[in-house]
């Protein structure tokens, strides 16, 4: 019974004592002002799995099949058709379209680039383009392709052109809007200027010393002299 006393009362002690410094540790503790992110645990989100997409699923399917079909289809060997069996599709197909659809894409690019699908007049002429594109790009004569004329450079053009000669386009088809604006206003600050009283009487001065310089009989004829002083717009006859 005496051991087991002293076995209590030496547990008690030590209770007692660790409980002392528990107090005595949370007595001196401070949290600190702020703590990094590192050791601060934020709460996960749990997301919920998506259940599976059929429409997506169904058109990767569709691609794989028509890859493989294209692929079954480059292995195949092409087996030249009879003379008779040939159409006049095939021709096209084959001898036309594999020229002109090439052709026919840059041309939409170019009218892109010159807003003529936008502007009602234009100075992109998409049938000039089309034939130059065709004449340049003729695999029977591959030199076109190296030299690439301009359609206005072709000599077959040029012969055309000249007994049948275009119009000249207007300035409104040839230049853009941001020139046409920056030339109206040019001209229109030009007249306002010129009206000037000041303006005027310097360029009638101009006018009258350049006249004086092209008469050499001004200095020996007093009466030519005389009528060129007084009248403001003399002539020379």
């Amino acid at each position: 019974m005496a051991g087991k006393t002293t076995d209590r009362k030496g547990k008690s002690k030590e209770v007692k004592s660790a409980t002392n410094e528990l107090a005595d540790n949370l007595a001196t503790f401070t949290l600190p002002d702020s703590l990094p992110c590192s050791e601060v645990e934020f709460p996960v989100l749990i997301k919920k799995t998506t259940k599976a997409n059929w429409q997506q699923i169904l058109e990767e399917s569709n691609q794989k099949l028509l890859d493989i079909e294209k692929y079954k289809e480059s292995k195949k060997e092409c087996v030249p058709r009879a003379p008779f069996l040939r159409t006049e599709n095939d021709y096209i197909k084959n001898e036309v379209f594999v020229h002109l659809i090439p052709a026919l894409e840059e041309t939409l690019n170019k009218a892109k680039m010159w807003e003529a699908l936008v502007l009602q007049k234009c100075f992109f002429n998409g049938i000039d383009h089309i034939a130059q594109l065709l004449w340049n790009n003729n695999p029977r004569y591959p030199e076109r392709k190296i030299k690439d004329l301009h359609i206005f450079n072709m000599p077959w053009v040029r012969r055309y052109l000249k007994e049948k000669p275009r119009p000249f386009y207007p300035k409104s088809w040839l230049w853009p809007e941001n020139y046409a604006a920056t030339l109206i206003q040019k001209t229109v600050r030009q007249y306002f200027v010129q009206r000037e009283d000041e303006v005027q009487e310097m360029r009638e001065f101009w006018r009258k010393l350049e006249m004086e310089r092209s008469m050499p009989d001004m200095d020996t004829n007093p009466f030519l002299a005389k009528k060129f002083a007084s009248e403001p717009n003399f002539r020379k006859n």
